[in-house]
């Protein structure tokens, strides 16, 4: 009930709120926060389900330079260099890697260039 002013009209506050009325305002926030929590994963999911979808036709490229890492092998271990990078270019591979040779590539960002040296594959992280 809007109290009377006296000249006939109502006052433009509103009245205070009757009990059982309505929601209060701690659980509104509750829900608004959980509708919106809910609709943060669902966004989520749906981007990394477009993700694991582009990279399965897409796959990780890695570019080995082959001609550096037997470089400076004697040519009696050129045999057994060559089956280490073969297998080291298998588990890449195995991983779902797409392994180039750098030597066929024009140009590619350096992120992409194993290092033929290193210990370890930077996709597997097994060492050889």
């Amino acid at each position: 009930m809007t109290p009377d002013l006296g000249n006939g009209a109502a006052s433009a506050f509103p009245s205070a709120p009757r009990a059982g009325t309505g929601i209060s305002l701690p659980v509104a926030m509750l829900l608004v926060l959980a509708a919106a929590a809910g609709s943060g994963y669902l966004s989520a999911r749906w981007a990394a389900e477009e993700l694991e979808a582009a990279l399965a036709l897409r796959p990780p490229v890695v570019l080995f330079d082959l001609a550096g890492a037997v470089r400076d092998v004697a040519p009696e271990r050129l045999g057994s260099a060559m089956a280490r990078v073969k297998e080291r270019a298998a588990r890449l591979s195995e991983g779902g890697v797409l392994v180039l040779d750098a030597q066929a590539v024009i140009a590619a960002p350096p992120d992409l260039h194993l290092d033929p040296a290193s210990p370890l594959d930077t996709v597997g992280g097994t060492p050889e």
